[in-house]
């Protein structure tokens, strides 16, 4: 087969796929595993033998692998480095059969590194193209050993069968995954691959820091969806718009950070009655941070989270997977656990550094006089919205990037206008913070939930006034796009894919053992309250009808059940030329295997010496005690006979 050998590339280059969809890999790290794929693809085009340069090759994959023990950045990335650099090794030397199944082994080690590291339903996906892939190259494998036996043109290998394996594969873990008892364990080695360099993305962070360089890129990744109760107006859950998440008190410079001095919040500074209720599912993110709606009265279940600093919500250990909570919110007032500001807290909340001089002159420059604290905030607020909005940063890499800001650009990203503000109301004795968390995100019509991700995080103002804290929030919207560049709405085939995404994760990652107990109940229910309410049929035509059934199913099945005839059917390696034969040329009575064998030769005369080979191995298996490849020969004579029909007279 012309493409036989590039079969045995297929389970590495799937596995490589599926490593790039889980998203844990930096592109440093996935240019190196698809180094080796990519030589040892080029060796099989261009066929290159180097087989005689095999030491040469082992030792630069010894000192490579030295070399990327030596970085320090932990072993589990040098394996898999490793693993692929074995793989594409083995590719480009000469292999047969055992070189050949090791490559589906360290295909199926790849896989699983990455298949226990990912939960999304696009790696449902791969790990069915790898379970095809494998099973192709193991069939190829196989087939060739059966096809060596037969003389002529080999046949190919019944590739069309695949797709039911799969087929089977899946519905057979359907039915397991229902039964089974679940396994809530996860696994994301994020901590130690290196992927977490990604300051240059949109995103959540617990601390900001003005001179972070260039411009923001896009980042889709979701973080939150929040599914309220089915047949829940969405304009009617008012206090969603902005989800809280840390506040960053300590300005040091151009940059923001927690402080230990601010209290834990629950309650903001929202106005008016009511209480909501929604589904919150967070997902894995580094922080760990909480991002919850001002006037959260409640968190259910009462999973494990700490207190963080910037009054911040955490979870108290890593999670490895989305986590949903039952989220309480109301409307209230100032909030009752910090009616009053400490002498400490309130100078530090009014904290200013000499390279925060422009934003003295600008708040005098735009609120001129002595203004009341809301109507400061207010004209502030106004007129700092009529910069523009951009994620392309022409200020971070000033000097001084605040005083850039106000004075030649006038556009940045939230960050900027966050900070400026806070600063403005610190250099009017206003004590005030920035606060991170992220806007209120797409409502998905199909699945019925808000889809919250880090194009979303957002930066804005609590500034404190009459014993409570208020919100300010100076970002612009940007042209045809919502307050933080994010689009308005989404395409319908986004939003299916995205609730395929939401349902996956609902009705699979989230499947528990009370999913099972409460489907199990609900079949029960069904099953008591079924009644019979068609009459049974006449008693003769029941009779009349079981016979039939049980004539046909001893017919289908007279092969298992009827005497076996002598001669050769009583030789078990002839038995399948003989289902091949029987209606072409059934054995006679007191008729030996070699003479059948023999008279198979005058209907089809090519095909005289391999019967003739045939009835020698069946002799000497039979008759005479010895091993022989018989059994082999008669499985591969059979495959010739399949189909065959002896040519009609004219």
């Amino acid at each position: 087969m012309r493409w036989a050998r590039w079969i045995d590339h297929l389970p590495l280059w799937v596995a490589y796929g599926a490593a790039i969809s889980t998203g844990i890999y930096e592109p440093g790290e996935l240019a190196i595993m698809a180094l080796p794929l990519v030589g040892a693809a080029m060796v099989e085009a261009l066929r290159w033998d180097l087989g005689r340069h095999h030491r040469w090759l082992e030792v630069g994959a010894l000192a490579f692998f030295l070399a990327d023990l030596a970085r320090g950045h932990g072993i589990f990335p040098v394996a898999i480095h490793t693993l692929f650099l074995l793989a594409g090794l083995r590719l480009v030397l000469p292999r047969e059969l055992p070189q050949r199944r090791q490559l589906v082994l360290m295909g199926f080690l790849l896989f699983l590194t990455t298949a226990v590291s990912t939960t999304d339903l696009v790696f449902l996906l791969w790990a069915l193209l790898w379970l095809g892939s494998a099973a192709a190259a193991l069939l190829q494998q196989s087939w060739e050993a059966s096809a060596s036996l037969r003389r002529g043109t080999p046949s190919r290998p019944p590739f069309g069968r695949i797709p039911a394996w799969m087929g089977a594969t899946l519905v057979l873990g359907v039915g397991f995954f229902l039964i089974l008892p679940r396994l809530n364990a996860g696994f994301r080695p994020r901590g130690f691959l290196g992927t977490t360099a990604l300051a240059a993305r949109a995103g959540f962070g617990d601390q900001m820091d003005l001179a972070s360089g260039g411009p923001i890129e896009p980042n889709p990744e979701v973080v939150l969806r929040i599914a309220p109760p089915p047949g829940t107006d969405p304009a009617t859950l008012p206090g969603l718009d902005l989800l809280r998440g840390v506040a960053l008190e300590t300005v040091q410079g151009m940059r923001w950070s927690t402080s230990d001095l601010t209290p834990p919040v629950l309650r903001g500074p929202r106005q008016g009655s009511g209480t909501r209720r929604a589904e919150f599912l967070f997902y894995p993110s580094a922080q760990g941070i909480l991002t919850l709606p001002y006037g959260t009265t409640g968190v259910e279940p009462n999973a494990p989270l700490r207190r963080g600093g910037g009054g911040s919500l955490r979870w108290q250990f890593p999670r490895t997977r989305p986590v949903p909570l039952e989220v309480t919110w109301s409307a209230g007032g100032p909030d009752p656990s910090e009616p009053w500001l400490s002498p400490r807290r309130l100078g530090h909340l009014l904290e200013l550094g000499p390279e925060h001089e422009a934003a003295r002159r600008w708040s005098l420059r735009l609120a001129p006089g002595i203004l009341a604290t809301p109507e400061l905030a207010h004209v502030l607020e106004r007129d700092l919205r009529r910069f523009r909005y951009t994620l392309d940063n022409p200020s971070g890499r000033a000097a001084n990037p605040l005083e850039d800001f106000l004075e030649r650009t006038q556009a940045g990203h939230c960050e900027y206008f966050a900070s400026a503000m806070a600063l403005m109301l610190r250099a009017r004795g206003v004590p005030a913070r920035v606060v991170n968390g992220f806007r209120l995100g797409p409502w998905i019509p199909e699945g019925g939930y808000f889809r919250v991700s880090q194009d979303q995080a957002h930066s804005w103002v609590e500034y404190w006034d009459q014993g409570g804290w208020h919100v300010a929030d100076p970002t612009p919207a940007g042209a045809g796009q919502g307050p933080h560049g994010a689009p308005l709405d989404l395409g319908i085939l986004t939003r299916w894919l995205d609730n395929l995404r939401y349902q996956w994760d609902r009705h699979v990652v989230r499947f528990s053992d009370q999913d099972q107990v409460a489907g199990l109940s609900w079949l029960q229910a069904r099953l008591q309250g079924w009644e019979w309410r068609w009459k049974a049929p006449p008693a003769g035509l029941s009779w009349g009808l079981a016979l039939l059934v049980a004539g046909w199913i001893a017919w289908r099945t007279r092969a298992l059940w009827r005497p076996v005839a002598p001669g050769p059917g009583s030789i078990r390696a002839l038995r399948p030329l003989l289902a091949r034969t029987r209606r072409v040329a059934a054995p006679q009575a007191g008729e030996t295997a070699r003479a059948w064998l023999l008279r198979l030769g005058t209907l089809r005369p090519e095909r005289v010496g391999d019967l003739l080979r045939l009835a020698e191995a069946v002799e000497a298996e039979a008759y005479a005690g010895r091993d022989s490849a018989a059994s082999a020969l008669a499985k591969a004579e059979a495959a010739v006979w399949r189909g065959w029909r002896p040519p009609t007279s004219p």
